[in-house]
């Protein structure tokens, strides 16, 4: 039966039931409240590999899910198998999926099945040349607390299972009788699900949840051209990234040094290695004699071929040969990554920025965008603090 916008509204505002505005109470959470969440201050995990013991440092999906209090949840991924996610999920436990797809064939918008309990979301693309939903993060909603979740594997199972992914985790408390004081995390966290096209009703979830403690910041990617992406073009891809180093506080060139590694690697060129630089130092746009101190770590053609899991896991790091035989390609910038676990492949996704004297401070960035320009865009030159951006 097909369900009209108004069913789909409602049932959606009934995304475990949204609470009238006259019980609202601005508070923070007891410490004791805190003290009762698994991940109160955020973690970072490896996903297991097949045939690995649990160490305490890697997860299941079914470790990040708890499947068995989970209440409903919404997922973001560029790669879905549906079957085996719902496999994951118990009956009765409303999902909201938002998910990479062909405009040529699909349509952009709202869909839902299952008698309302999966809502599929499909974001605009507006006029992107290449129209890619790469993101890949989580809110999931127990009875007492909203666990976010930024992770750099999708919802298949050999980015779980073949091949090393990470994932940041941080539960915060949920109370539906409260409003809590608006964070700058979760203004940035509600813009990027309403950029992802996720309805309303489920983002006004997010003023019930205490995020008091996050300290981690936000760092996401719009198409440029899509729409209202236009009015606040700083607040993606590279120009977010520099707004964030910026906060975090400027670091000296001299002593500073940036890692990165994507499971895909895009054109690249030493004036981009540059602007990436600038960026992750918080700096504009720049260039100079030489190379920037960035070292871009990348599997070579044997691990892939000696990797335990075969061309599964293989296919899953990607550049193309022509590219990285281009003579503007910076190969010296190249470094071989090991992953953690013998005889495996690194799909992570991460940006690590070290400076002093002894590498004493930094920060590091855990998700979904890849090192290439298509995920974290080109600076515009003649805007300063604008990036042109592909991808979600």
């Amino acid at each position: 039966m097909k369900r009209s916008a108004d069913d789909i509204e409602e049932e959606l505002r009934r995304f475990d039931g949204l609470v009238d505005d006259q019980t609202i109470v601005i508070s923070d959470t007891s410490d004791d409240e805190q003290a009762c969440l698994p991940y109160p201050e955020g973690t970072v995990k490896l996903t297991r590999m097949r045939g690995e013991p649990a160490n305490g440092d890697n997860v299941t999906l079914r470790d990040v899910l708890q499947p068995a209090e989970l209440r409903k949840a919404l997922v973001t991924s560029f790669v879905v198998d549906m079957e085996w996610l719902l496999a994951h999920i118990r009956e009765g436990t409303k999902l909201v999926v938002v998910k990479s797809y062909d405009p040529q064939s699909e349509p952009p918008g709202v869909q839902q099945t299952r008698g309302g309990q999966l809502t599929i979301v499909h974001p605009k693309f507006g006029r992107t040349r290449y129209p890619v939903m790469h993101s890949k993060l989580m809110l999931l909603f127990y009875p007492t607390y909203v666990r976010f979740v930024a992770s750099s594997a999708n919802l298949i199972d050999v980015d779980w299972s073949e091949l090393q992914n990470m994932v940041f985790m941080q539960d915060m408390p949920l109370n539906t009788n409260r409003t809590f004081a608006e964070t700058v995390f979760g203004t940035m966290l509600g813009q990027a699900l309403r950029d992802l096209s996720v309805p309303e009703p489920v983002v006004e979830q997010l003023r019930h949840v205490d995020m008091s403690r996050v300290t981690v910041r936000v760092v996401t990617s719009v198409p440029s051209l899509r729409g209202g992406a236009r009015a606040h073009a700083q607040a993606y891809g590279l120009a977010r990234l520099a707004q964030v180093a910026r906060e975090l506080g400027r670091m000296d060139p001299l002593s500073t040094d940036v890692y990165c590694y994507g499971s895909s690697l895009g054109p690249l060129t030493t004036q981009y290695l540059w602007d990436f630089y600038s960026s992750a130092l918080g700096l504009g746009p720049s260039a100079a004699a030489g190379a920037p101190r960035v070292k871009i770590g990348f599997h070579t053609d044997m691990q892939g071929a000696a990797n335990r899991f075969g061309e599964t896991a293989r296919q899953c790091i990607k550049c193309r040969v022509d590219l990285a035989r281009d003579a503007g390609f910076p190969r010296a910038a190249l470094h071989v990554v090991e992953a953690a676990v013998a005889r495996t492949l690194v799909h992570a996704k991460v940006v690590m920025v070290r400076t002093g004297a002894q590498h004493e401070r930094g920060w590091v960035y855990v998700g979904s965008h890849n090192f290439t320009s298509g995920a974290w865009g080109r600076l515009n030159r003649a805007r300063t603090g604008l990036a042109y951006v592909n991808n979600y």
